[in-house]
């Protein structure tokens, strides 16, 4: 099988785990900050189906550095296609930036912990999936351990609201 044909099947399956996932009313604590308010606002304007890399890509400027996990659950479908994508030239790769948010405060998540059984295993799957297709652009990056640090972490069992490695 094909590396695009099996993008097809782990993106159809980040979409069973997490395309039912309804509109939060907002993306980020609004009345946190100018900042958040703004990223709201910028979120507001897009689905799931609309949202580009453009919206997202700007590291410095991430509108999920500061998005609740139901927003970061909300856009995910997107947000993976994006990281199967290749490296822009302006952005570089996403998936690096995706780690950052799967992989922040590591057993405390609360992306991690937002998730169900299903959409856990979903996330473990595209994890899993990047390490195995796209091993040169990790470490082109830098990233190959975190990525594979990332994908131990999703795979550990949840239990009282923290993950056990």
């Amino acid at each position: 099988m094909s590396a695009m044909n099996h993008d097809h099947q782990i993106l159809q399956l980040i979409e069973r785990a997490f395309g039912a996932l309804e509109r939060p009313r907002h993306f980020t604590p609004v009345w946190h900050c100018d900042e958040c308010a703004a990223h709201d606002e910028r979120l507001q304007l897009c689905a799931p189906q609309t949202i580009t890399l453009e919206d997202v890509a700007y590291v410095a400027y991430d509108p999920f550095c500061v998005a609740t996990p139901h927003a970061l659950g909300y856009f995910f479908p997107a947000l993976a296609k994006f990281a199967l994508g290749p490296p822009n030239p302006e952005h570089g790769w996403y998936a690096s930036q995706l780690l950052f948010h799967l992989h922040i405060e590591e057993i405390d998540n609360p992306f991690y912990r937002f998730c169900d059984d299903r959409q856990r295993q979903a996330v473990t799957r595209l994890l899993a999936h990047i390490v195995e297709t796209r091993a040169g652009l990790a470490l082109a990056e830098g990233s190959i351990e975190r990525f594979m640090r990332c994908h131990q972490l999703w795979s550990a069992p949840l239990i009282e609201g923290r993950m056990l490695n």
